[in-house]
C-alpha cells in the first residue's frame, strides 16, 4: 500500500540519463595534466633535436611553449565538444 520511491531506492541515475551533460570524472585531471606534460616532453624534445642541428637553443623552450599551448588547445577542445 506504501509507494516506492524510486529516488531512494531505485539505482542511481547518471545525469546523461536525465537529458544533462556529464559531469567531470574523478580521473579527468590526471588526464589533463598528462597532456600538459606529454606535450612540453614532445614538442620540447622535437625543439631540443632541431636547436642541436641549427645552434639555435631557443627552440628547446619554444618547443616547451609550444605543446604547452597544443595540449591547452586539446583540452579545451575535448571539454567544450558535445
Amino acid at each position: 500500500m506504501h509507494a516506492k520511491r524510486a529516488d531512494v531506492t531505485g539505482p542511481q541515475r547518471r545525469p546523461e540519463d536525465r537529458g544533462g551533460r556529464p559531469g567531470p570524472r574523478p580521473s579527468d585531471g590526471w588526464t589533463y595534466l598528462s597532456y600538459m606534460i606529454g606535450g612540453m616532453l614532445l614538442y620540447g624534445g622535437i625543439g631540443w633535436l632541431i636547436g642541436r642541428w641549427t645552434d639555435l637553443p631557443v627552440l628547446f623552450g619554444v618547443g616547451m611553449i609550444v605543446g604547452l599551448g597544443l595540449a591547452i588547445a586539446l583540452i579545451i577542445f575535448r571539454v567544450t565538444r558535445s
